[in-house]
This record gives C-alpha cells, structure tokens and sequence, in this order.
C-alpha cells in the first residue's frame, strides 16, 4: 500500500498521541495497586474513572467534529492534553499525590479525550483514500506497536521515579500537536442540518449508527470488548501481576506487551493479505475463540505461560478491534462520520466503566483467577446473541468511493 504525504503525517501524529497512551495505561494502575497498595475495589474504581467522561461527552465530541474544521481541534485538544501530566508532576515533587488526585487527573484527561478521539477518528477517511480497511488495519497496528513504547516509558517508572515518566507524557503530546498542524485543513462536510441544535445533531447520529444492519452489531460487539474484555486488561492482568507474581511496573508493562505484540502479530498478517474479504465472520469466530483463551488465565499459570496466553487474547482482539471499527468506518456517511465514530467510541469506552468496577467487586470476593471466567462467559453470550439474531456473520468487505480533487 502507497503512503500518501498526508497520510504519513497522519500516522506520524497517531503514533505520538498513542505513546502516552500506553504510558498511563502502566504509569495509573501501578501507582494505584503498587504504589499507593489500594484495594482490587479501589482498582477498579480508578479504573472505571478514566473512560467514565465518555459516556457523557463523548457524542457531544462526535457533534463537534461534523460542525469544525477537523485538524485545527485536533491541535486544540493534543495540546490541552499535555497539562495534566505535568500538572500531577509537579503533585508528586512536593510530595502531595493522593488516590483523589490521581482520579482527578485521569478524569480531566477523560473528558478532553472524549472530544479528541472523534475528531482523529473522522480525520481518518480524509487521508485514507479509497481502501479503509486497509488504512484501518495500519492504523490500528500503529496504534499497538507503539503503545508497547508507551509500556516500556511507564515500566521505568519503578527505577525513574513518576516525574519523569510524566513529563514524557506531555512531550509527546507537543509532538503529536506539531505533526498534526502540518496535515491540510479539514473544513466540514456540506450538510443540511447546520441549523439543528447540537442534541438534536447527536441524536440523528445515533439514528444512522442504529438504524444500519452494518453499524449496529459492529458497536454491540465493541460493547461487549469494552465490557467483559477491556475492564479485565485494565483490572484484572495488573492485580494478577501484583498477586500471583509478586510484579511491579515492569510484570504490569510486560502483560501490556504481550497483548499487544499479539495484536501486531495478527495486523502484520491482515496487512499482508490485502485485508479480509468477510471481516463479520472472523468477528464471530475470534470473538468465540478469545472467549475461551482468557478463561484459560483461571488456572495456575508459570508466569511464561501467563504471558503466552495474554500474547494469544491480543491476537483475537486485534482482529476484533481492525475489523469492527473498518465495518463502521466503510459504513458511515460523510456528513455524520465523527458523530458515528463517537459512537462508535462510546460503545468500547461506555462498556468499560461498568466493567471495571464490576470486575473490581469481583475480584474482592472471589478472587482473581475465579474472577476472570465472568468475562469470558459473558463475551460467549454476546457473540451467541450477534451469530443469531443479527447478520454480523454475513458481513463483507465494502470499500468506499472517493471523490477525486482537481
């Protein structure tokens, strides 16, 4: 696949939004679980804080996305975006972080996200050209390798101490406002609903996204993700680090890791097969097959055959995650592709609340490795539920015309 000027710069801007990324995702539940010793309740619940603000400003993000021009809010919202770290930086060199600070943080960083997110999702087919799920897939493989730097930055933080690691949060993020200033302008997409209030605008997007055989089973399957799966990488890999192997930091980074090299794995192989014809049944069949691989962490696991059964869930869910999010993007008319997209969004973000401190509660009273066969059952009901009463499983690759400019 050809990498257009404008695409490069686009991929270049996602690699350093998503470093930080990958940071706080080691950084927070280290210094929650390890640092502060918290409780798997207490987990769970800062857990839940980060994507909560999604459930409630994400489709306003979505909103704003189709009414501006595109890259000047991306620049807006990466630059706000590095504060907070820095913010909490300076917390920690007076020697003044509590487990409210941290909430604070992560839910600061939650609500600005939730209006980034949709905006560089919409900013997406603007660069993509005509073959989205390929642009998808290398987007998506982006956006896991790099985060295992990110893992690798928050890892240091056992030896280097957080300031620093924070400090490299907010760097990126310069980074990532410079390069994406250097794409083109991305006014909005002629409409006729300019003169439509702003909940009226949200609500005609959830209409399309509903009311499309393509879109809705692909945002209940990332639901699902977001629920069952997504709450467990973020709850339950962390206290099984923590309790079972005695880890820090780096055991944390190191589970990340290993769920993410898998996701590379199985993009490299996508990428290499020009895409896939019929993504909807390697969503069923994945999404059954993941189902069973993370029940597998209910049993007494060497710590090497932890890693390799974490390696094997990131391989089905970077299927899962290029797959469904291409089914959406290939779908989604141009006039409301950022108010699809945060629904899109929500669908993961919104599951992952809940699941969290679900998975939290869970792991309090019956333990970690009895706790994670909840997910696993409840991921089997959802992919039961879309096999059977939606046509997911027919889906096939449909690639999008682009207008060409002259």
């Amino acid at each position: 696949m050809t990498l257009t000027h404008d695409l490069k710069w686009y991929l270049g801007s996602t690699a350093f939004f998503l470093v930080p990324g990958g940071i706080q995702a080691v950084l927070f539940p280290w210094l929650i679980a390890v640092y502060l010793q918290e409780s798997p309740t207490r987990v769970g619940i800062a857990q839940m804080a980060g994507p909560l603000p999604v459930l409630f400003l994400v489709l306003f993000g979505g909103w704003l996305g189709d009414r501006v021009d595109l890259r000047r809010l991306s620049v807006i919202l990466v630059s706000l975006l590095a504060v907070p770290p820095l913010i909490v930086a300076c917390f920690f060199y007076v020697d003044m972080v509590t487990y409210e600070l941290l909430l604070c943080w992560v839910v600061l960083a939650g609500c600005i996200g939730a209006f980034a997110q949709p905006a560089r999702d919409a900013m997406l087919n603007r660069v993509a050209g005509q073959n989205v799920q390929q642009v998808v897939t290398l987007v998506i493989g982006v956006q896991f390798g790099i985060q295992v730097l990110g893992f690798a930055i928050g890892s240091s933080a056992d030896v280097m101490g957080p300031i620093g690691v924070l400090c490299c949060m907010s760097f990126f993020m310069v980074c990532c406002a410079v390069t994406t200033s250097r794409l083109p302008a991305m006014p909005v997409e002629p409409n006729d609903t300019a003169h439509e209030s702003p909940l009226a605008n949200i609500k005609a997007g959830l209409v399309v996204a509903w009311q499309s055989e393509r879109i809705r089973p692909a945002i209940i399957l990332i639901f699902g993700i977001g629920l069952f799966f997504a709450s467990s990488y973020m709850v339950i890999l962390p206290l099984m680090v923590r309790d079972i192997f005695d880890g820090g930091a780096r055991g944390i980074a190191m589970a990340y890791a290993s769920n993410m090299l898998g996701t590379c794995t199985v993009i490299f192989f996508v990428m290499r097969r020009g895409g896939i014809e019929r993504p909807g049944r390697a969503l069923i069949l994945t999404g059954t097959f993941s189902s069973l691989v993370v029940s597998c962490l209910h049993f007494e696991l060497s710590e090497l055959l932890f890693y390799g059964v974490i390696y094997v869930w990131g391989m089905c869910g970077g299927i899962a995650m290029t797959l469904s999010r291409a089914i959406v993007q290939e779908a989604s008319p141009a006039t409301h592709r950022a108010r699809i997209m945060s629904v899109f969004t929500l669908g993961m973000m919104g599951g992952m609340p809940i699941g969290s401190a679900l998975v939290g509660v869970l792991v309090e009273y019956l333990g970690v490795r009895n706790a994670v066969l909840v997910p696993g059952v409840g991921m089997l009901t959802i992919i039961a539920y879309l096999y059977l009463a939606t046509n997911l499983y027919d889906a096939k690759r449909q690639p999008i015309a682009v207008a060409v400019e002259t």
